[in-house]
């Protein structure tokens, strides 16, 4: 049933950059398959999409969901991004990381071994090494280090802007992730968690705190989740995981069920969203 009433499409990034940078290239990658197959949003199964993503990939998807505000550029500027010495195409390149709005299509997101509130795992020294063997796109390093030069005193987190990489968007005290738990999510999508507990020694070798060796029970855990599962695996298998699949298959299936039942006022997405901003 599965096999002939979805399809899986797969969304690769590079894991080096940081998450939020992703987060920003798929909303666009989403949007031009979008124009190039169903360019008359005639095709109503384009908008039953199921996001799933293991560790860094969930917080990808989940930012799909949000509502940004002005939250989210905040956390580099008190001034409106109006008044940055730039041109309009990088402005533009700019606000597409920090201002968004929830996907009218993503109806289900499942995360799996998701670190939502950081992982202890990125620690210093860990964040040091990653800036030395890392190598960032350039052309995304050329721009936010020529706004920043042209912009001195502008931005109140320049690292952010400047130097983050996946395992510093990764860290706990990364100030993306208070934002992204309190930032208004879309009523018409429902949530899913499912998060990988082993024994206090971790896969590793080295003694943690309750969770998968690399991201802890109470980053992983949810409230707001329609549904959230325990499974007893390591971060590297939770996503390969018996118990893991047949959750995933059990989402996939209740998302079908749904498909014959209207949804209520609040599940609605707006009427009509035919570009991202």
């Amino acid at each position: 049933e599965i096999r002939s009433r979805y399809q899986f499409w797969f969304f690769l990034y590079p894991t080096g950059q940081p998450f939020w940078t992703s987060a920003a290239q798929l909303r666009d990658t989403l949007n031009e398959v979008r124009a190039a197959v169903d360019p008359q949003f005639a095709n109503p199964n384009l908008d039953q999409l199921v996001l799933v993503g293991h560790s860094m990939g969930g917080l990808v998807s989940t930012m799909q969901t949000l509502e940004s505000g002005d939250d989210f550029w905040r956390l580099l500027s008190n001034r409106a991004i109006e008044e940055l010495r730039a041109t309009l195409e990088e402005k533009a390149r700019l606000a597409k990381a920090f201002y968004f709005h929830p996907s009218p299509s993503v109806k289900s997101v499942v995360t799996i071994g998701t670190p939502h509130r950081g992982s202890e795992f990125a620690s210093d020294a860990l964040r040091e090494l990653s800036r030395r063997v890392i190598e960032l796109p350039e052309m995304m390093l050329e721009l936010t280090t020529q706004l920043s030069l042209a912009n001195p005193g502008f931005f109140t987190n320049k690292d952010l802007l400047t130097r983050s990489t996946s395992i510093d968007s990764l860290a706990p005290d990364c100030p993306i992730f208070p934002v992204m738990l309190r930032a208004p999510r879309a009523g018409w999508t429902r949530y899913h968690n499912i998060v990988g507990v082993v024994p206090k020694r971790s896969f590793l070798g080295r003694v943690s705190e309750e969770g998968d060796g690399v991201v802890s029970f109470k980053s992983a855990h949810l409230d707001y989740v329609a549904s959230e599962i325990i499974v007893p695996s390591d971060h590297i298998e939770v996503h390969r995981h018996p118990l893991a699949i047949l959750e995933v298959r059990r989402i996939l299936l209740e998302h079908l069920a749904a498909q014959n039942q209207p949804p209520s006022l609040a599940e609605r997405p707006p009427a009509a969203t035919p570009a991202l901003h």
